[in-house]
């Protein structure tokens, strides 16, 4: 009898077991093969600001992504053994995620050290690409398999940094607010650092918040701080930013000067007391405030004197308000014949060469009195500041109230080839690009000496006391016009002024005003003689509603 035939479903499962006993098992792998291990990329890619790295993001697409790494090579290293002792060559492959990305090959030398590395110099990596690398080595014979993908991100550029404050007056013992402010436009603002001081330290992390106020968060890139200045003077706050790549900004700041919590801010004022100061050379030609001790640090050394001089009685100087942000004067100063005007920032405290002087640029746009554009060298003004043979800082021609506790800007006064010029202020420690004649195109005001009282003529506009070199007689100037639109015709003609006084320039080498020093409200005269001795001659006249002096009272 013929065997019988098996169902369908039978004979499949017995087909499929005989080959399944039939097929080879699989190879085991050589245990000769080299094996890699540990990957990791350095500097490690992560978050800066979340303190979160990996030395290989294997999943570049969960959470935020891959992490970032910045303006730096990167350097993909593994861990890589020969179980026979045998020389291996490492090979790392590069690849550029992007859409159509390109890969490439980066093979080490043969070494039998048990670990290989290569780098990936900045300039291969875009800005803002997204890249991955893995690795495989070989005997010769033998080849590991490849290590995972390891993904990162690359930015390299870093963040901006600014921090401002309001033109609220700033006091000792009071909270000031400065905004902190900063940009990226690849991985995004981590955290950012201030200080009162210039020099960052280069190992400061986000995670400092944890134990230091400074290091903060910016919300939508910016934050408000609160500052409570300890000692009164010119103070700083300075910032830097960092982006989740660890990039970081170069250091921005903000200038302030800090009042004290009684002194109210004066022009004149070089010591933040709340009055105005005298500055004279003694007789070794060191600028001192009259009436400190001669013991003392002086205002001003002589060996800072401009022209090399070493002597502050052959420089022009004057000191009435700022050029920067302070409350207290600085100090401008000019070497007769020398080609340059050099200001000396006050530290706080009255002392003006505790550091360099800053170049002051001379104004390369005239205009006249009506605000029309002239011809500079038709009206005797020249391209540096070595014809000019009086300056005088005057205060502000738009007057001289305080708003807020805060002077206004001050301008400068310059005598140029007999003619009289006037500079506002322009950027920080700077003149504005143009100047002002304000006397005619002639040379009426040579042999004049400018003298800056402050408010002397009943208005809010500060007042000019010019004195004579040939005969001594002094003289008063005034502006008019409003605050949008000075008028400085009362300046064309020295001659036609009303005389106040006369001090003979034999018996009263140097003259000068301040203000008021006599507690009056009245601006008053001073003259010294060679040795720094300063005489007095108070102001007469009416202190209210603004100042107005006719006339001076006998010398105290």
């Amino acid at each position: 009898m013929a065997p019988r035939a098996l169902p369908a479903a039978a004979l499949a499962l017995a087909l499929a077991l005989g080959l399944a006993a039939a097929a080879p098992a699989a190879a085991a792998p050589d245990p000769a093969t080299p094996k890699l291990s540990t990957p990791r990329t350095s500097p490690t890619p992560g978050f800066a600001g979340d303190n979160r790295y990996s030395d290989c993001d294997t999943d570049p697409n969960s959470g935020a992504g891959a992490g970032w790494v910045g303006l730096s090579d990167v350097t993909a290293t593994v861990s890589a053994v020969s179980p026979s002792g045998a020389r291996l060559q490492t090979t790392f492959q590069l690849w550029d995620t992007s859409y159509g990305g390109s890969r490439t090959d980066h093979p080490t030398s043969w070494s039998t050290v048990p670990e290989a590395g290569t780098t990936f110099a900045r300039d291969l990596l875009k800005d803002g690409g997204q890249y991955a690398w893995r690795a495989r080595t070989t005997d010769g014979n033998l080849t590991s398999p490849y290590t995972a993908w390891c993904h990162f991100r690359v930015d390299h550029a870093p963040p901006t940094a600014e921090v401002t404050t309001d033109a609220s007056p700033k006091k000792v013992g009071e909270e000031a607010t400065f905004t902190l402010k900063g940009t990226d436009t690849g991985s995004e603002i981590a955290c950012a650092r201030w200080q009162p001081t210039g020099t960052f330290s280069s190992g400061w992390r986000c995670s400092d918040e944890a134990t230091d106020s400074h290091v903060v968060r910016l919300t939508d890139g910016a934050l408000d701080i609160k500052v409570k200045p300890t000692t009164w003077g010119s103070q700083s706050v300075y910032l830097q930013t960092m982006d989740n790549a660890g990039n970081v900004s170069q250091p921005a700041k903000v200038d302030y000067y800090a009042q004290p919590d009684t002194a109210p801010a004066a022009f004149g004022d070089i010591d933040a007391d709340g009055r105005p100061d005298v500055l004279v050379p003694d007789a070794a030609g060191h600028l001192r405030k009259w009436g400190s001790n001669p013991q003392d640090t002086p205002s001003a050394h002589r060996q800072g004197a401009p022209g090399g001089g070493a002597n502050w009685a052959a420089a022009q100087y004057t000191h009435r308000g700022t050029l920067g942000y302070q409350q207290v004067d600085d100090l401008l100063a000019h070497a007769p014949g020398g080609p340059s005007l050099s200001l000396f920032r006050n530290d706080g405290g009255g002392l003006f060469t505790q550091r360099a002087s800053i170049s002051v640029a001379k104004p390369t746009v005239c205009r006249s009195a009506a605000r029309l554009v002239i011809d500079c060298k038709l009206h005797g003004f020249g391209s540096d500041w070595s014809k000019v043979t009086q300056i005088a800082a005057y205060g502000s021609p738009q007057g001289d109230s305080a708003v807020q506790g805060v002077l206004p800007r001050t301008s400068v006064l310059f005598v140029e080839n007999g003619r009289l010029w006037l500079a506002e202020r322009g950027s920080t420690n700077d003149l504005s690009d143009e100047a002002i004649l304000i006397s005619g195109n002639d040379g009426r005001w040579a042999g004049q000496e400018l003298l800056t009282p402050g408010r002397a003529t009943g208005t809010d506009f500060p007042t000019l006391w010019a004195r004579s070199r040939q005969d001594g007689k002094i003289r008063a100037f005034s502006v008019t016009g409003t605050p949008d639109a000075p008028v400085y015709s009362a300046f064309a003609d020295p001659a036609a002024a009303p005389v106040l006084a006369t001090l003979a320039p034999a018996a009263h080498p140097r003259v000068g005003s301040d203000g008021d020093l006599t507690g009056d409200g009245l601006p008053d005269l001073w003259s010294a003689d060679a040795t720094g001795k300063v005489t007095v001659f108070p102001g007469r006249g009416a202190a209210a509603p603004y100042p107005t002096v006719t006339g001076f009272g006998p010398a105290v």
